[in-house]
């Protein structure tokens, strides 16, 4: 397979990831991820994104994502996502606070035989905790950072 061919079915797959597994069907990270799958540096396998996407649904169970870039090339794909949900299960140790998000990730993988091997993602967490409520408002404006979805 050429690399460009690679690159539209990895971009696909990512695609199908971001829209579907984080939403709907996390158990697509059986099929996606390789055993042996590294986030950020640390092995989590394939039970890590699904464990990270049921988590996060059950938080959020209105989740919704869109894919605002994606970039691939050869066996790399750049992805950068937002997603949107209602604070209504716990998450994080966090009890539902009712609040409505809206979070933006930015996602490097890389595969390696149709599978992916490494991850790099930096979600805004700090937006994420002042739209729960768990950062105050002057916290947040003290440090040059607003919420997406505005003041409440």
């Amino acid at each position: 397979m050429t690399d460009q061919a690679n690159s539209t079915t990895n971009a696909s797959l990512a695609r199908r990831w971001f829209t579907e597994g984080w939403t709907t069907a996390p158990t697509m990270a059986d099929d996606l991820f390789s055993p042996q799958f590294r986030t950020n540096g640390l092995v989590v396998g394939v039970d890590g994104p699904r464990t990270t996407v049921l988590r996060r649904l059950a938080g959020f169970p209105d989740l919704t994502t869109e894919i605002e870039d994606l970039i691939a090339v050869d066996d790399t794909v750049v992805v950068r996502v937002v997603w949107k949900g209602t604070h209504s299960g716990t998450y994080g140790g966090l009890p539902p606070s009712g609040s409505r998000v809206e979070v933006r990730v930015m996602s490097i993988w890389r595969f390696e035989h149709g599978k992916v091997v490494d991850n790099w993602t930096i979600q805004d967490q700090f937006s994420l905790l002042q739209q729960v409520g768990y950062l105050s408002q002057e916290l947040t404006t003290a440090q040059g950072h607003t919420s997406p979805v505005g003041p409440r």
